[in-house]
């Protein structure tokens, strides 16, 4: 059995970038579109957002089956992260979440304090 430590503010970060993400797609502008990344940027006064989700142009000759693309997967020791949200205010990162489509996340960044409840004003 593996265990996993939770940290206390887990759950709001993810409430965060629950809130987050709608208005970052709807009024954020791609930034990158290449190799393997999309990145969506969207600054709003002194935030700053940066959503990043996977991008692959298919190689010539590569498949493009979901059976292909889950061998590669099942490939790396530990589980990819590939969607990911930055937050920065007045140009300090607050905070930085990492997860997948499995549901696995990783809060690399998250300074509590007051700017929580204003980003969720957004």
């Amino acid at each position: 059995m593996t265990l996993r430590l939770v940290a206390s503010g887990d759950r709001d970060a993810l409430a965060i970038r629950d809130h987050l993400l709608p208005l970052i797609r709807s009024h954020g502008a791609i930034e990158v579109q290449r190799d393997t990344v999309r990145v969506v940027s969207w600054r709003h006064d002194a935030w700053e957002f940066e959503h990043w989700t996977p991008f692959n142009d298919l190689q010539p000759g590569e498949a493009s089956s979901p059976g292909y693309r889950q061998a590669l997967k099942r490939q790396h020791s530990e589980p990819d992260l590939p969607y990911g949200l930055d937050i920065r205010l007045s140009g300090a990162r607050v905070m930085s979440v990492l997860w997948s489509d499995d549901g696995s996340f990783q809060v690399a960044v998250f300074s509590r304090g007051r700017w929580e409840q204003d980003v969720l004003a957004l």
